[in-house]
């Protein structure tokens, strides 16, 4: 993984603000059932982040503040 991630235009989000983390799912099963699972979680500092401009984190922090923990929004996916 490797950026900066271009947003749109000339703002882009750069590596070093997203914090990525990869491991293996849980989920029901015995011995050696879903082993081969994986999960993934993302984790962006809305709140403290310089690569946004000011409008555009103001409206994100008001739109998703259910969904932020201290300000961090993550998101996480299994297979």
């Amino acid at each position: 993984m490797s950026g900066p991630y271009v947003i749109r235009g000339s703002v882009a989000l750069p590596e070093a603000e997203l914090v990525w983390r990869f491991s293996r799912s849980s989920g029901p099963g015995g011995q050696h059932v879903n082993t081969s699972d994986s999960q993934v979680e993302l984790r962006f500092d809305l709140a403290k982040t310089e690569a946004l401009p000011q409008v555009w984190k103001e409206r994100a922090l008001e739109r998703l503040a259910g969904r932020l923990t201290d300000g961090v929004l993550s998101v996480r996916a299994s297979d």
